[in-house]
């Protein structure tokens, strides 16, 4: 694993709630990746149902980076399944699939226990460490797990909720916050969205903003401190709501 993907590392660690399973079999989107308002890769998710009920999310991404001296192209793809009533991650993987190292991590989460196996360079690495409470996976340069956090996230409470967001790659997790702040409207290009608008912290890193739509899913994401954004595609040529 490099330094830009370390870097990238750095970038991310840096209500609609209820109705999000109901159409969670077939799903697909995509997404654009910005910074600094220029695009910088795309993500797309496809989820499925499997035999147990259990939520499968799978995606593929690919992130196009520039020092200012050169560019690198990096492509990877992830899947995640999620158990069907809590939301809580099962199992994760994450494989680099450019070039030719292989290079991937896994998370097994069993009998109270999360399970981190590292493949780098040829060699084998593992993390083991108890489930904590309000446990998500929101992996570094994979936006779409925003969807799963939002579906955790109870509306009846309200107010700012903790969860503990396992970091794969660093084998630990760190406090995420999600806020419900109210809802705006969203223009995209045949018609207004109507959005849920939360303010997401990575608890004493940096914070950001996020919509949502009616089924709790990714709309934008917004993080200022690292020029990022994240769009969802047929949104990109919309204007910043948090503009006049």
């Amino acid at each position: 694993m490099n330094s830009i993907h370390l870097a990238w590392l750095c970038l991310l660690i840096c209500s609609f709630p209820a109705a999000a399973g109901n159409e969670s079999s077939g799903y697909f989107q995509s997404y654009a990746i910005l910074i600094r308002g220029v695009p910088a890769g795309s993500e797309t998710v496809t989820e499925t149902i499997d035999e147990s009920g259990n939520l499968i999310s799978a995606s593929d991404h690919e992130l196009i980076i520039s020092d200012g001296l050169e560019t690198k192209r990096t492509t990877f793809s992830t899947k995640m399944v999620l158990d069907k009533n809590s939301w809580t991650p099962i199992s994760y993987t994450y494989k680099y699939t450019t070039g030719t190292t292989g290079d991937s991590y896994e998370v097994m989460v069993k009998d109270g226990a999360v399970t981190r196996t590292l493949n780098r360079g040829g060699r084998s690495d593992e993390v083991h460490a108890p489930v904590p409470l309000n446990m998500v996976i929101v992996d570094y340069n994979v936006y779409h797990h925003f969807d799963y956090v939002v579906r955790k996230y109870d509306m009846t409470k309200g107010g700012r909720q903790l969860f503990a967001d396992f970091i794969p790659l660093i084998g630990d997790n760190i406090p995420l916050a999600l806020t419900f702040l109210g809802n705006a409207d969203l223009a995209s290009e045949k018609e207004s969205i109507r959005a849920g608008n939360y303010k997401i912290e990575f608890v004493g890193l940096w914070s950001g903003n996020l919509f949502v739509d009616a089924n709790g899913r990714l709309l934008r994401l917004f993080l200022p401190a690292q020029d990022l954004e994240i769009v969802r595609k047929d949104l990109l040529v919309s204007s910043d709501p948090n503009k006049e």
